[in-house]
């Protein structure tokens, strides 16, 4: 049953029998990997090495026949191969194993058609990120509709999901076995890629390991970086100082790369002076640097060098909670149009300060250069300015979100101004799957600030756009964050809806227990509050669970207790919602009579409100009562007085919906031709409201 602190349960919901929500179609193909990037060169070696292992013969065949026996002449026998395949490339950060991970990966997808699955297992300051929190998020790229909450559950599903089809994943800065071992889907047609600072152990005989340990590139290859920056004839006028600079670069991907885009950027500067340059700056650090010096230095030498505005954004990038970023951030961070943004991002990128992200128009931090942007920010940005250009993140975030919201769900208000606003759901859709990382990185984020009044905003939407079946443990941290603000800015009213929405999420889950326990203490902050209403929204939880529980009698002592402060405290619209809980209870113990009065009586009072698809809601459940308890004739008047009222409304899709439920009576009553014709009614209605049950009504009589 729904709670009471969302939208009051609409009794035409479900009235198609075996009907369901739809979920998200999946695409042919889960294809998750990043794009590879464009100067990736050396490591050939490797590559090819590794390609062989996984395509070759034997390890890289997940189940073979033996050749023939040469001791009995015509005989075979299946060999199997070790549960798991797991390729682990490690090396020290920067060393560019994910690219090297990337490269690799994509070069064998043709062999994986069944999909490439992708996670990162660190969070953008190195935070471990749970297994399971990986688990949910590649079930639901799966087509998950529903997600369990146990671990092992999600272990399982994950397996089954897998088992037999030919998958890669590929799993980035895995810290050790034991965060690897929930993630290894036990299928030999499957092949795991991990990339890891350190050599990964333990994993024993059920899987076959094939590791690749890389380290800093030679001369040769260092050179050709250094070429394909800053060009190969700068390269080749003068060797001698080309292999110089890569040597003070320690022949580390990330310090080339860095200083090969300073050397394109200015194309009169020679390059033995930026090795001069370089040698400096390395001079300079040598104290406050340990094996990254090289990288520090590169770093050093640029940021001092760029123009302020691109300095500052560049700076102010590392309030940014989540990984990734795109120009709406940089603009709200840096007080600036999303123009002027885009040009700094743009040029930061060709620097090598920034990554490409995920999608184009994307950007992220190497985590190194992270760091060093972490620590000049701290050095050159007054904590007032640190503060401000945090709420104008979470500001933007928050009218973005209402944006979306908007237009994917129909939410009123204002209309968004220009610079939030989004061209179609699609496009909505599309922000907020590439964005909900980073709004919920923002959204701990300011909670640990203590910005409760912006984290109350996001915390708010965001329970709203995502999906609970898909997104469950992310909804309920968000829950949990607002509790925690709550409490924290001491509002009782608030914290008693927090926990009523924690506790409606464990309803959703079967979570029964936990959602009495909720309930129970809403109940008990809004009695110290002294507010009825709370209590009686607490009161109206509790029966709810203790119905899904199957203790109706403890359950209907829980709705009257609630009714009886409705009528004290004059609240019309609660009284009906009470009423007609009461009316659904008695029809489940059979008293489809007492069933009836409870439903007339919630009937009564919506009418002296006057909402005609409430009274239609109301209608329709009488009808069902009616029809339950036999008396068809009764029952099929009713359901047209509940079409006339949603009718009324103007709701196309409820008047379908109750057509389609007097439809089944129809047919009970032996009128198959009267049954027919309101389904055809009724599809009529929902194709033009665009209702998704369109598409299942038109199959059902397909089928008939």
């Amino acid at each position: 049953m729904t709670g009471e602190s969302e939208v009051a349960c609409a009794s035409t919901e479900g009235l198609v029998p075996g009907m369901r929500a739809p979920v998200g179609t999946l695409p042919a193909i889960v294809d998750q990997l990043p794009p590879g990037g464009p100067d990736f060169v050396g490591r050939t070696d490797e590559l090819d090495t590794l390609y062989t292992w996984v395509t070759g013969p034997g390890a890289a065949i997940p189940a073979q026949l033996a050749p023939t026996d040469p001791e009995h002449p015509g005989t075979t026998r299946t060999v199997w191969l070790p549960r798991d395949r797991v390729v682990a490339i490690t090396g020290p950060v920067g060393v560019g194993r994910t690219e090297f991970a990337v490269r690799l990966a994509h070069r064998l997808a043709p062999h994986f058609p069944d999909g490439r699955l992708y996670a990162r297992l660190t969070g953008p300051r190195g935070e471990l990120i749970p297994p399971g929190d990986v688990l949910e998020s590649m079930l639901y790229a799966l087509g998950t509709a529903s997600i369990p909450s146990a671990h092992e559950e999600r272990i399982r599903l994950f397996r089954e999901h897998l088992d037999g089809k030919r998958f890669l994943i590929l799993l980035e800065d895995v810290t050790g076995t034991p965060q690897l071992r929930p993630l290894l889907p036990e299928s030999p047609t499957t092949l795991v890629m991990v990339t890891s600072v350190a050599p990964l152990t333990g994993l024993g005989r059920a899987a076959a390991v094939r590791s690749c340990a890389l380290d800093m590139l030679d001369s040769r290859a260092a050179a050709e970086l250094l070429g394909n920056l800053a060009g190969h004839t700068r390269v080749a006028c003068d060797p001698r100082a080309a292999d110089e600079l890569a040597t003070l670069c320690d022949y580390h991907p990330a310090a080339l790369r860095m200083a090969g885009a300073w050397l394109r950027a200015r194309p009169r500067y020679a390059m033995a002076d930026v090795g001069r340059r370089l040698r400096a700056e390395r001079l300079r650090l040598h104290e406050q640097a340990g094996d990254d010096l090289a990288v520090r230095a590169c770093f050093s030498l640029i940021h001092r060098e760029l123009v302020p505005s691109a300095a500052r954004l560049l700076r102010l990038l590392a309030l940014v909670p989540g990984r990734e970023f795109g120009a709406d951030a940089a603009a709200a961070l840096a007080d600036c149009g999303p123009d002027a943004a885009t040009r700094s991002l743009i040029e930061l990128r060709e620097l090598h300060l920034l990554e490409q992200g995920s999608v184009p128009g994307r950007f992220r931090f190497h985590d190194l250069v992270r760091g060093y942007v972490q620590e000049r920010l701290d050095a050159e940005e007054r904590p007032g300015e640190r503060r401000n250009a945090r709420v104008r993140l979470l500001d933007r975030y928050v009218r973005l979100a209402r944006s979306a919201e908007r237009i994917i769900i129909g939410a009123g208000g204002p209309d968004p101004a220009a610079d939030v606003r989004f061209d179609s759901a699609d496009e909505a859709r599309a922000w907020l799957r590439d964005e909900r990382p980073e709004l919920l990185a923002a959204a701990r984020v300011a909670a640990a600030a203590g910005l409760d009044a912006a984290t109350r905003r996001l915390v708010s939407v965001l329970t709203r756009l995502l999906d609970r079946r898909a997104h469950w443990s992310d909804v309920r941290e968000l829950h949990e964050l607002a509790l925690t603000t709550a409490r924290r800015a001491g509002s009782g009213r608030q914290e008693a809806v927090a926990l009523l929405n924690l506790g409606n999420l464990h309803v959703a889950r079967a979570e029964l227990e936990e959602a009495l326990s909720c309930y129970r203490a809403a109940l008990e902050v809004s009695r110290g509050l002294g507010d009825p209403a709370g209590e009686g929204r607490a009161m109206v939880n509790l029966g709810n669970a203790y119905a899904d529980l199957g203790d109706l009698q403890r359950a209907a002592d829980w709705y009257d207790r609630s009714l009886l402060l409705r009528r004290t405290i004059g609240d019309a619209a609660g009284q009906a919602r009470v009423l007609s809980h009461l009316g659904r209870l008695h029809a489940r113990m059979g008293r489809f009579e007492q069933s009836v009065r409870d439903h007339r009586a919630a009937l009564g009072v919506r009418r002296r409100i006057g909402n005609p698809a409430d009274i239609g809601r109301v209608l329709a459940d009488i009808a069902a009562v009616l029809g339950e308890a036999g008396r068809v004739p009764e029952a099929l008047t009713v359901y047209r007085d509940a079409m006339e009222a949603f009718r009324a409304a103007g709701d196309e899709r409820l008047e379908a919906l109750a057509l389609l439920q007097s439809a089944e009576l129809a047919l009970d009553s032996g009128d198959a031709r009267d049954a027919r014709s309101r389904r055809r009614q009724a599809l009529a209605l929902l194709v033009d409201a665009g209702a998704p049950e369109a598409d299942e009504v038109r199959r059902f009589l397909g089928d008939e």
